[in-house]
Parts: structure tokens; C-alpha cells; sequence
């Protein structure tokens, strides 16, 4: 019995040896920062979905010069390594969290100013977002991607996080120790280059990988429809109780122009339906009235504030037929996302080049450019009256 129970021991200790291993060196969280291999472990798929967890870690072991804050659109439209940023603005890390709202925007902008130096901040603002609504339901196997307080180096008054450090052993164990974290070593290793599966670089950009897939499986009509009604379910719950998030906002901006950087607010483009969404629900006033507070409030704190909503050739491709699963849309993925080649366009314009997309709004501006909005909107209305009654049947 002593002679089974040693080896035993001894096949037990190999096993965990040999999984702390493989786990450590394809590091599939990011959380270790262990060097990526190119084309065995530089992609990793599984920290799409643990983006809380990884770019805790990831933001630590960079020293970004810019840094872009915001949820899943930025997430998946800014790339950091796009050819669009200047030198100036170089390295550039994409800390956007999928599902956050202004709130994780700014726990995860003093986290990051703990451990770095950034100069520039980038922070894609969108009136969803800004909305107060329920908490979102997780099950409790999903639960743990949301749980990001204790990984913060500092708590929200600015003071050290005394439960960083077990947080940190914890997440030390679970990415080297775990079955998940196992079977997610063999995902990195399996799809380093699988178009359609999402995959979270070094430098914390989502590609995008999910939406291809679902874009090629069900077509652009599907994506765009299911959003759709996504939103505006999200939307009505909204308009019984309207309140909106502002404050983080402006705390965010204060908070990086006391540390040195300059800050830009952007509100990204959305797809049409989204506007006439708010159109037909009655939303319109409460949308001009938060880009009004964002625009008085962020500039009245320093920021630069730069509006992209509104109705342009990038916002208003025409959607394909509902049998049509081959046309791609160019600029857009559905009403929340837009690709990474619009981002590309907005980071020029951010960052000086010229062109006609895109407005820096300003107090003295504001009233014009918002008046700008609906001239364009009752112009669309005018030429799409098949699509005002899509959207009508969503909203119904």
C-alpha cells in the first residue's frame, strides 16, 4: 500500500507538473506574462471571454502611450496596432471591457494609472452604455469573468487594494491549476489561425473574430435584426425609469488630466436602425440631451470631445435581403459595432488627418451640429420608407 500510494504521489505531482506547465507557457489569460510564441500562443482566444481577468494583468506589463477605454464596440473597432495611430501616439493598449458601462471605465483607468504612464486617453462614450438599467443576469459559471474589484490595484477611493495580492495568487492558480484554464491552453494551441474564431492580442484588441462568424453563418440582415432587438428591449426598459450615467465620466476625465494625459471623448458611429430605434420610441430628446452633458461637462473638465453619431455614408449602408448571406457590410458589424476599418478612419481623424467625417463639438457648436443630426435624420426618413417600417415592426 505505502509503494502504491508513493507512486501515486509521485504520477499525481508529474500530471499538476506537467498541466502548471503547458498552462504557463501558453499563458491563455494573459495573466502570467509568459512571452507569446508567433503562431503557437501569440492569439489567445479564451481571454476574449475573460477580458475582465487578462487586461488586469495585460495593462500591467505595458507602458502604453495611449490608452483606449470604452466597451465591446471600442473593443472590437480601435486596433492598437492600426497603421492609423502616429508614431506620437505609440504603443497604443486597448483596456476596453466588453458589457461596461462609464463606471468599470474608471475602476479600470485607476488601476491602470497605478502601473502606468500614459499620455493619451481615448474613451469611446455611447448613450446605451450611459443608460442605468437592471444588472445583467449571469449564471454563476459565467459569474467569475465579472468579478474585477478585488483584481484593482487600488479601490475606488484611490487607496491600495488590500485584497489585490491574494487576488493575484488566486488568479496565479486558476490560470496554471484549473481545468478551465487546461482546457483553454488547448483552444490557444488549436486556433492560433482560425478566421473566425476572436482572439485577444498583446496589446488587448478583440479582432472581432465572433462577429465573422455569426456574420457568415446567419448573414449581416440576421446580425443587424437580432441586435435590433436586443437594444430596443433594452431601451424600453430604460425609458420607465430614465437615468443616466454622466458622473464616472467626467471623474474619468478629471482623474487622467491630473495625471498629465490629455483626454478625448468620442461618440462612435451607430448603424441607422439604432437612431430610428430612438426615433420611434420617443428617445431623441433624452439622446440630444446626454450629448449635451457630455459635451458641456467633458470640455468644462478638459477634454476634446469628438461626435461621430449622426447620418453618413458610413452609418447608412443599405441592409442586405434577409435571404442574402454573402453581401458583407463594409463599415459596420450590426447598430452597436462598427468594424475596425472605420475605426482606422476615426483614429485619423482623431489624431489630425483630414477629412469630412466626424466633428470636434464644443459648447459654442453644440446646438448647430445637433440640428445638423436631424436635418440628416429627416432627409433619410424621407428616402427609406421601407426601413422606417422594419424598424417600426422591432419596435412594435
Amino acid at each position: 500500500m505505502a509503494r502504491y500510494m508513493a507512486i501515486w504521489a509521485v504520477t499525481l505531482t508529474v500530471m499538476l507538473g506537467a498541466v502548471a506547465t503547458l498552462c504557463a507557457i501558453v499563458d491563455p489569460y494573459n495573466v502570467i506574462g509568459t512571452p507569446c510564441i508567433p503562431g503557437l500562443t501569440a492569439q489567445k482566444p479564451a481571454a476574449v471571454h475573460w477580458a475582465r481577468l487578462s487586461k488586469a494583468y495585460l495593462i500591467q506589463r505595458q507602458q502604453p502611450m495611449t490608452l483606449i477605454l470604452g466597451s465591446s464596440s471600442a473593443d472590437v473597432g480601435f486596433n492598437p496596432e492600426s497603421p492609423a495611430w502616429p508614431a506620437s501616439a505609440k504603443p497604443v493598449f486597448n483596456l476596453a471591457i466588453d458589457g461596461a458601462g462609464p463606471d468599470v471605465f474608471l475602476r479600470y483607468l485607476q488601476h491602470a494609472l497605478a502601473a502606468t504612464t500614459p499620455r493619451h486617453i481615448v474613451v469611446a462614450v455611447n448613450f446605451i452604455e450611459s443608460l442605468t438599467l437592471p444588472p445583467r443576469r449571469v449564471t454563476e459559471a459565467a459569474a467569475q469573468p465579472f468579478d474585477f474589484e478585488s483584481r484593482m490595484r487600488v479601490l475606488a477611493t484611490g487607496a491600495p487594494n488590500p485584497a489585490y495580492a491574494r487576488a493575484h495568487v488566486a488568479d496565479l492558480v486558476f490560470a496554471t491549476l484549473s481545468f478551465t484554464a487546461l482546457s483553454d491552453s488547448v483552444t490557444t494551441l488549436l486556433h492560433q489561425h482560425d478566421p473566425s474564431t476572436a482572439y485577444e492580442t498583446a496589446s488587448g484588441w478583440n479582432d472581432g473574430g465572433e462577429l465573422r462568424r455569426w456574420a457568415r453563418a446567419d448573414g449581416f440582415f440576421r446580425l443587424v435584426i437580432d441586435k435590433d432587438r436586443e437594444k430596443i428591449a433594452q431601451y424600453k426598459t430604460w425609458r420607465a425609469q430614465k437615468s443616466l450615467q454622466i458622473d464616472p465620466v467626467l471623474r474619468l476625465v478629471r482623474l487622467a488630466r491630473a495625471h498629465g494625459a490629455d483626454v478625448t471623448l468620442v461618440i462612435p458611429p451607430n448603424y441607422v436602425d439604432t437612431m430610428e430605434s430612438l426615433r420611434q420610441l420617443g428617445l431623441d430628446p433624452d439622446y440630444d440631451a446626454w450629448k449635451s452633458a457630455i459635451v458641456t461637462g467633458g470640455t468644462a473638465v478638459g477634454a476634446t470631445v469628438w461626435d461621430f453619431s449622426g447620418y453618413s455614408p458610413y452609418t447608412t449602408e443599405p441592409l442586405p435581403a434577409s435571404t442574402d448571406r454573402t453581401h458583407r457590410l463594409r463599415w459596420i458589424w450590426e447598430p452597436v459595432h462598427f468594424q475596425s476599418a472605420l475605426g482606422d478612419v476615426m483614429i485619423a481623424r482623431i489624431t489630425g488627418a483630414p477629412g469630412d467625417f466626424g466633428a470636434i463639438l464644443t459648447p459654442a457648436n453644440l446646438a448647430s451640429q445637433i440640428a445638423r443630426y436631424h436635418a440628416g435624420q429627416t432627409n433619410w426618413i424621407g428616402q427609406h420608407p421601407a426601413d422606417i417600417a422594419r424598424i417600426s415592426a422591432l419596435v412594435r
